[in-house]
């Protein structure tokens, strides 16, 4: 089931990014990023306080964490900028190796308290892999 799940969580993602690219021909991409966070933000606390009726906390987590709301807005920003001028596949390609870079390395030492997973070397073709394919898109 959470496999099905972050496909379609990749799907909306590339749907997103999508829209992004076409929203930022008519506004900066830092407007873009407020629109985006700002409706998520809206819909969010109405569905927590009238749907579930729940309190809202945003308390007891170590304070680097909320350094992911400047995370979100950077990563709103780069991908409405980059799908404006390369379009959203390419985008796409581009987003998705830095994620797998870092979080390869975030597996590999276990950061954030997500589960240890050490690279091994067999590993390598995979990712070689996925950088031609990269490259094919940038290039082609």
């Amino acid at each position: 089931m959470s496999f099905l799940f972050l496909l379609w969580g990749g799907i909306f993602l590339g749907l997103m990014v999508s829209m992004n690219g076409q929203l930022a021909m008519f506004l900066n991409i830092f407007e873009v990023s407020f629109i985006v966070h700002i409706t998520g933000a809206i819909l969010l606390i109405s569905y927590i306080k009238l749907l579930k009726k729940e309190k809202i906390s945003i308390i007891g987590a170590p304070l680097y964490v909320y350094f992911v709301g400047f995370l979100g807005v950077a990563i709103v920003a780069a991908s409405s900028l980059c799908a404006k001028y390369i379009g959203a596949a390419t985008t796409m390609a581009l987003s998705v190796t830095g994620q797998l870079f870092v979080s390869t390395i975030i597996d590999h030492f276990g950061w954030f308290h997500v589960s240890i997973v050490k690279f091994h070397p067999k590993r390598i073709p995979a990712y070689g892999i996925i950088l031609a394919g990269l490259l094919l898109m940038i290039y082609s």
